[in-house]
C-alpha cells in the first residue's frame, strides 16, 4: 500500500523565502508529500482515502488567526470529496481552521475524506493545492499529486535459498513478485531488510540504494531497488542475477525479507547508491509466485548451530502423596546465537505415576509460575518455551545453563519408572545430546483419593461397596432368625 504521509516535502522554496510579516519575522510553511496514492484501482466504489494528512508549522513566533484552504477539485473525478476534521466547504475546495486558531507549535490537517469511484484507471487523479494564510505571517502553499494506484504486487510465499553458506561465501537472493492486476504496472521497486541484522547486501546495482551513513561500507542490512521494467497483467518476475549478502558466521540462519513497492523511496534514508551494472528483471511462470499471509523473505541458512543439552539437577524422590521439587532447564553446549526469538524449546516426561503440578521461576526477584505448559494430545507430556524470561540467559554463551523448578506430585509407586527430559533446538545438528533421563525413587503404596491412579481408588472402593453390601445381609439374616424364634 501506498504510504500518503511517509515521506515529506516541505512547502516550496518561494513560500519560504516570502518577506516578513506585521510581526517583523513570523513565517508560515506546509509540509506535505509530494505524492501519494488514493486507492487501489480493483478497489472500484469500495476504495477510500481518510489518511492524506500534512503539517502546518510556524516559524520565528505564533502565527494569529491560521486558515488553510484546500483545493481538490483534480481529484472529483477519482471520487467523492467530504470535508475532514475541523473542515468546512464543498465541490472540492475546503477551509481549515485550527482551536485555538492561533498556532505556536504547528498541527497537523486531514482536510477531507474521499470515496472511491466503479471505473477509474491508474493514474486517475489529479494535484491538490494547498494555501495557509495568517493575520500576521505571508501565506504558504505546497502542492501534492494524489492518484488512483496501480494493482498491488505481491511477493512470493516465504522460500528457503538452497544449501548452506559456507564462512567467507555469498549468499545468493533471488527474490521474485507479480502483478496480479488487470492493468499494467510501469514505476514500482523493491524494499528489501534482513530480519536480525545477520546479513548484509552487497552495494553492487546502480539502480539500488542503501540506508547506511557510513560511505566507506561496501554492504548494508537494508536496500530499495527500482525498476521500469513494464510488467503486463498477471505476469510474474525474479531478478535476472542473484544479489548477493554475507551471512554472519556464528548465525545459523537469517531471513531476507522483501516488498514490492509502488512508492517513492524516501531519499533521506536510501541515500547511498550502489555501484556497478543495474539489478534487471526477467519473466518466469505465473504459477511460480504464491502469496500466503506471512511476509516474503528469503531464509539464509549457515553452518553455524546452537548445541543444546537438557539439565537434569535431582530425582524424583519421595513417598507416594508427596510433591517433589526438581531443576530442570538446558544448557547452551556450544555458545550459538540465534537471528531472532529463540523457537526452541524443553520437554518434560514425568515418571509414570506422576504429575507435572507447577514450573515457578522467578524475575528480578518477582515470582512467576508457568514456565511450561501442557502438550495437546500428549497426556502429562510439559513443554518449555526458550522464549520465555526463564531461560534468557542462554542465548549465546557457551556453557550457559538455565533451569526452573519443575513441581511433581506422586501419585502411585510404579517400579522402575523414569521420565526424560529432551532439548528441542530448530539449528541444533547434534543429536546426540538432547535426551537426558529424569529418575525416580518412589516409596510407599498408591494413596486414596489421588488423580493419576484410578485403579487404587476404585479397588478400595469397591471393596468398601463389597463390605456394606455383607453388613446388609447379615443384619437382615439377624432380623429373619428372630422372628423364625417368636413364631416358635
Amino acid at each position: 500500500m501506498l504510504a500518503v504521509c511517509g515521506a515529506s516535502a516541505v512547502a516550496p522554496p518561494a513560500a519560504a523565502a516570502a518577506p516578513a510579516g506585521p510581526d517583523g519575522g513570523v513565517r508560515l510553511s506546509v509540509e506535505a508529500p509530494e505524492e501519494g496514492g488514493l486507492y487501489a484501482a480493483s478497489e472500484g466504489a469500495e476504495g477510500q482515502q481518510d489518511d492524506f494528512e500534512f503539517f502546518v508549522r510556524p516559524r520565528h513566533g505564533v502565527a494569529r488567526n491560521v486558515e488553510v484552504t484546500v483545493d481538490a477539485r483534480a481529484l472529483r473525478a477519482a471520487g467523492s470529496l467530504r470535508p475532514g476534521h475541523r473542515c468546512t466547504g464543498e465541490d472540492g475546495v475546503f477551509h481549515c481552521r485550527f482551536d485555538p486558531r492561533s498556532l505556536e507549535y504547528g498541527a497537523h490537517v486531514k482536510p477531507f475524506r474521499l470515496r472511491g469511484r466503479d471505473g477509474v484507471r491508474p493514474g486517475d487523479g489529479g494535484t491538490v493545492r494547498i494555501t495557509a494564510r495568517a493575520d500576521n505571517a505571508p501565506s504558504a502553499q505546497a502542492r501534492t499529486r494524489l492518484v488512483v494506484r496501480p494493482p498491488d504486487l505481491i511477493g512470493n510465499r516465504p522460500e528457503r535459498v538452497p544449501g548452506r553458506v559456507e564462512p567467507g561465501r555469498r549468499a545468493q537472493l533471488r527474490p521474485s513478485f507479480a502483478n496480479p492486476g488487470r492493468w499494467t504496472v510501469r514505476s514500482y521497486g523493491l524494499k528489501f531488510s534482513t530480519y536480525g541484522d545477520h546479513l548484509t547486501l552487497d552495494r553492487r546495482f546502480s539502480n539500488c540504494w542503501y540506508a547506511s551513513e557510513d560511505a566507506t561500507r561496501q554492504d548494508d542490512t537494508t536496500a530499495w531497488c527500482e525498476f521500469d521494467t513494464p510488467l503486463p497483467p498477471h505476469s510474474a518476475w525474479r531478478v535476472a542475477r542473484p544479489l548477493t549478502g554475507r551471512l554472519d558466521p556464528e548465525i545459523p540462519a537469517e531471513s531476507v525479507r522483501y516488498e514490492p513497492v509502488h512508492e517513492k523511496r524516501d531519499k533521506k534514508v536510501f541515500s547511498r547508491r550502489g555501484e556497478g551494472p543495474e539489478l534487471t528483471l526477467e519473466r518466469i511462470p505465473a504459477e511460480k509466485v504464491r502469496e500466503d499471509s506471512r511476509l516474503s523473505a528469503l531464509v539464509v541458512h549457515g553452518t553455524a548451530q546452537v548445541d543444546y543439552a537438557p539439565v537434569v539437577r535431582g530425582t524424583v524422590r519421595g513417598r507416594v502423596g508427596q510433591t517433589v521439587s526438581v531443576r530442570i532447564g538446558v544448557r547452551n553446549v556450544n555458545g550459538g546465537r540465534l537471528p531472532g526469538v529463540n523457537p526452541d524449546h524443553v520437554e518434560i516426561v514425568p515418571p509414570r505415576g506422576t504429575t507435572v503440578v507447577g514450573t515457578p521461576y522467578e524475575v528480578d526477584g518477582d515470582p512467576m509460575d508457568g514456565a511450561c505448559r501442557a502438550v495437546r494430545n500428549r497426556p502429562g507430556v510439559r513443554t518449555c518455551p526458550l522464549n520465555s524470561d526463564a531461560f534468557e540467559s542462554v542465548d549465546g554463551r557457551k556453557g550457559a545453563a538455565s533451569t526452573v523448578t519443575v513441581r511433581f506430585r506422586i501419585d502411585r509407586n510404579v517400579p522402575g519408572a523414569r521420565g526424560a527430559v529432551r532439548a528441542v533446538g530448530k539449528y541444533d545438528r547434534t543429536p546426540g545430546n538432547d535426551t537426558a533421563a529424569l529418575p525416580a525413587d518412589i516409596t510407599g503404596t498408591t494413596a486414596l483419593g489421588t488423580s493419576d491412579g484410578p485403579d487404587a481408588p476404585a479397588l478400595v472402593l469397591t471393596a468398601f461397596g463389597g463390605a456394606a453390601t455383607v453388613a446388609g445381609w447379615a443384619v437382615l439374616l439377624r432380623r429373619r432368625l428372630r422372628r423364625s424364634a417368636g413364631d416358635g
